[in-house]
């Protein structure tokens, strides 16, 4: 399965839900926003909204500072 996060095409053996897209890519899930092909998609969906070949999406990580 292939498809694009932030422009840039990432390929997963199979289909995955977001959280696990998530921890694949070791993004801590209460620090992003995801966007998938133009919809913004609450946390308590990521464990069962399904990214499949060919989605967009558009992660945005929050970063604490000072």
């Amino acid at each position: 399965m292939q498809c694009i996060i932030n422009d840039e095409t990432f390929t997963f053996e199979e289909d995955l839900t977001v959280s696990q897209l998530l921890a694949h890519m070791d993004i801590d899930a209460d620090r992003v926003v995801v966007e998938h092909n133009g919809e913004l998609i609450k946390k308590e969906s990521f464990d069962s909204h399904i990214v499949k070949s060919d989605d967009r999406l558009e992660l945005l990580e929050f970063v604490g500072g000072g």
